[in-house]
């Protein structure tokens, strides 16, 4: 790989509104592996904005770079000032979130064309909430994108996108987002049956047919949906109980439901150990809204996801291959469906067994190890390029 001809050494900046608990570990091991390529790492964030703040994910990384995040309320919607410029100023290059409400993206972009550092967009392509994005704000998010001098794409799904919006292929570089699976595997072989014994206890777990909801609530991870389909399952599999793990503005949907269903076990955010201690009691993992990361904790801990054919999911949808490592209901407005497939899942052995080892096999292809090789791979190639003149004219295909 060649590196970029300069007297310094090279300085990336990765800018984010805040830190993800589940990308501690990438920033780590990509920090170490650029600092081994001679290129220092920066990595600039603050914290949540309202809207983010009750799924409780925030995180400090000692090494991180702490800012003070500006939110203004813009009717239903926030737009964010990240005051980041005397951080990134001597960067050769500054990589951000693909959104049209960060300003501070309009600076950069601005200041690329006056010789300030490269900039490159680091996302799916779109708003996967596209039933609540902003048409001016999509439109605006197009151009934008057409300007950076490179693209960090989630995935196949993502660069699929960036192509469709006439970004070269060649300044394009994916990713293949992923978590650090491997902690979560080593987490799930350690745990033994004493341990096992003492999660049951502690959410009051009794049965072996258990399906679990790890993530953020919100509207569209479409709780209520799992809840109305869980009373379903109830009549087929009576002993059938249901943990959820996570916080979020809908935890209160969740808690209500439980006052009157013993069944339901309502537990806030876990994280680590206790979260995989927790996850190990169950079968399969449940997410009838929005899917994102949480596909490949199911794939560490051998837990199947049971989804819908929902038109809000991730582009790390992509990694599903439906019958083989997880299963799909095709009518995503119809709870008994969703609730006939996790009856399925919880009585049919063979169909476990099956989906279970598509697990086995889809969490050695999606790695953290292998998003940090490939996204180091995608700096020191855009470290490398030849530098754009500012006024990118790609045509949407």
């Amino acid at each position: 790989m060649s590196q970029p001809a300069a007297s310094h050494r090279a300085v990336v900046a990765i800018v984010y509104r805040y830190i993800h608990q589940y990308r501690r570990e990438f920033y780590d091991r990509l920090r170490d592996r650029l600092a081994a390529a001679d290129v220092e790492l920066r990595l600039v964030a603050g914290e949540p904005g309202p809207e983010d703040v009750s799924k409780g994910d925030a995180i400090e990384v000692p090494w991180a770079r702490r800012i003070k995040n500006v939110v203004f309320p813009f009717g239903q919607r926030e737009i964010y000032w990240q005051p980041v410029l005397s951080h990134v100023r001597d960067a050769d290059l500054v990589i951000v979130e693909q959104a049209s409400k960060l300003l501070v993206n309009y600076v950069l972009l601005a200041g690329r064309r006056l010789g300030g550092p490269r900039v490159a967009f680091w996302g799916q392509g779109l708003n996967v909430y596209q039933h609540r994005a902003s048409p001016v704000g999509e439109a605006i998010k197009r151009v934008m994108s057409r300007r950076v001098d490179w693209w960090f794409a989630y995935n196949e799904m993502s660069l699929d996108v960036v192509l469709g919006l006439g970004f070269p292929p060649e300044r394009i570089t994916c990713v293949q987002n992923a978590i650090d699976t491997h902690a979560l595997r080593e987490a799930r072989a350690g745990v033994g049956a004493a341990e096992l014994d003492t999660a049951r206890r502690m959410i009051g777990v009794s049965s072996a047919n258990v399906g679990v909801y790890a993530g953020a609530l919100y509207a569209d991870k479409r709780i209520d949906f799992l809840i109305a389909a869980s009373d379903l399952v109830r009549k087929t599999v009576p002993d059938y109980e249901l943990v959820i793990i996570g916080s979020g503005s809908d935890e209160h949907t969740a808690r209500e439901a439980a006052v009157t269903r013993p069944w339901l076990h309502v537990l806030g955010a876990r994280f680590g150990r206790e979260k995989v201690h927790i996850m190990a009691l169950a079968k399969a993992l449940l997410l009838p809204g929005l899917v994102g990361l949480g596909i490949l904790d199911g794939f560490a801990l051998e837990l199947p996801l049971v989804t819908t054919s929902g038109p809000y999911h991730g582009h790390e949808i992509d990694y599903l291959d439906p019958g083989e490592n997880g299963l799909m209901v095709e009518d995503w407005r119809d709870p008994r469906e969703y609730a006939d497939a996790i009856v399925a899942v919880m009585t049919d052995d063979d169909l476990l067994e099956r989906l279970r080892s598509g697990c086995r096999d889809a969490r050695e292809r999606y790695t953290v190890e292998t998003m940090v090789e490939r996204f180091a791979n995608g700096v020191l190639l855009a470290l490398s390029a030849p530098r754009g003149n500012g006024a990118w004219a790609f045509e949407a295909r």
